[in-house]
């Protein structure tokens, strides 16, 4: 993910051509948005290939506006526009590289083309400018899912000042608005990632200001003892009250979230987010709740992980556990543990909107606001986290802060423990 014109483009050119010239068999494929930008790929490759001395300059093959072929290292470069065939019948690459990918016509069904023999053991590679004014792209749901770890590609970012004459005067004398300078030359990855703010769900701008309450997480055993996976903002307080909510997960494709909150402030003083079983999760989540004075509990029931984390609460007797919630907002004091379908999900995921936007909350996880900064509404929908984003941190908070409204009034029995 990069800044517009630092050269780029300009560098896997040089790339592909050192391929090439170096890897005998070499079979390389470049897809770009256009048929012109194509063929101007490849003219960055001759003009590199012109400016070699002699020793190192292979002699073509076939020169075409769309192919390079190296006869002696029987390599080949090919350059195509990203149109729905594109990539179809390719075969074996030693590499692919996709060129402003976010703005390719095809982009799914090319990836989808592609994709099968470079998992035979080629490379690709992925370079783009983001668009801010489209949402889902395969591009930033491929770039966010490496950031969490969840596929195969690793994450680069380039800021727009990697180029020693872009200095910060540079950038304040460029006549684009805001949020094309963003997208065009963004400074850091949530810039680029970010939607406009018309389509943000929480208000930018306090999310901006949210982040000054910011901590590291405080030396601990608790920490120590899940490996960071949990951290501590604050120590508990006697007599203070807390809540905690857990979103658990498979230890497979999402994290799991939890929050401890000081009740009435709304105030974070502790979360766990990583992906672990649902079974280590609930004896984090217990850990969590013992640790703060007994913290008033619940937990998301719903599909798998849910359940397993359910028989392992009962198995640890949890204490202070919120009933189970209903529909119609009340609580079933014969259960436990929270099942929320989509009428309860938007209440809940819109009272955090409120709190955020009223500053009702107090957030010290920086991965958590970076998560909030990500979160969108598009238009007709309802508010979602972009494609190979989570949305982990957004359900446990969105249910901790109405889990409050249901904290017993009166005195509730402190009880110490030590770790």
């Amino acid at each position: 993910m990069k800044s517009k014109q630092i050269g780029a483009t300009w560098a896997l050119a040089g790339d592909n051509l050192h391929l090439a010239t170096f890897r005998e068999g070499a079979n390389i494929l470049t897809l770009s948005k256009s048929e012109d930008t194509a063929s101007e790929s490849l003219d960055y490759t001759r003009f590199i290939h012109d400016q070699l001395p002699n020793f190192l300059r292979l002699p073509f093959g076939k020169d075409q506006a769309g192919l390079l072929t190296f006869p002696t290292m029987h390599s080949r470069i090919r350059a195509l526009p990203s149109t729905e065939d594109a990539g179809v019948g390719f075969g074996g690459a030693t590499r692919v590289a996709l060129d402003e990918f976010e703005y390719h016509p095809y982009d799914r069904k090319n990836y989808a083309e592609i994709l099968p023999p470079i998992l035979e053991g080629g490379q690709l590679v992925i370079q783009s400018t983001t668009d801010k004014l489209k949402m889902n792209t395969l591009f930033k749901e491929l770039y966010i899912a490496a950031r969490h770890g969840d596929n195969n590609f690793y994450p680069i970012f380039i800021p727009y000042d990697v180029l020693p004459n872009r200095t910060q005067e540079w950038y304040g004398n460029i006549d684009l608005a805001d949020w094309e300078k963003e997208c065009r030359y963004p400074r850091n990855e949530n810039e680029a990632l970010t939607t406009l703010k018309t389509r943000a769900f929480f208000d930018p701008d306090i999310i901006s200001q949210m982040y000054q309450d910011c901590w590291e997480s405080l030396r601990h055993d608790l920490v120590d003892k899940y490996k960071g996976i949990v951290r501590i903002y604050k120590l508990p307080v006697v007599g203070k009250r807390y809540c905690v909510f857990a979103d658990p997960s498979d230890g497979k494709d999402d994290p799991h979230a939890i929050i401890v909150m000081e009740h009435p402030t709304g105030e974070q003083v502790a979360e766990s987010h990583g992906k672990v079983t649902a079974d280590l999760c609930a004896q984090i989540h217990d850990d969590l709740v013992r640790f703060y004075n007994n913290a008033f509990n619940s937990y998301e029931m719903n599909a798998r992980p849910g359940g397993m984390f359910s028989l392992k609460i009962k198995e640890l007797d949890t204490p202070n556990q919120c009933n189970f919630l209903k529909t119609d907002g009340t609580l079933d004091r014969k259960k436990t543990g929270w099942w929320t379908g989509p009428s309860l999900k938007k209440t809940f995921i819109w009272g955090l909107e409120e709190a955020v936007r009223t500053r009702g909350i107090i957030i010290h996880s920086r991965e958590c606001l970076d998560e909030f900064k990500q979160f969108m509404i598009p238009e007709g929908e309802d508010p979602q986290a972009p494609r190979g984003g989570h949305d982990d941190y957004i359900d446990a908070w969105s249910r901790v802060w109405h889990m409050r409204n249901y904290i017993p009034t009166g005195g509730m029995r402190v009880i110490s423990f030590k770790y």
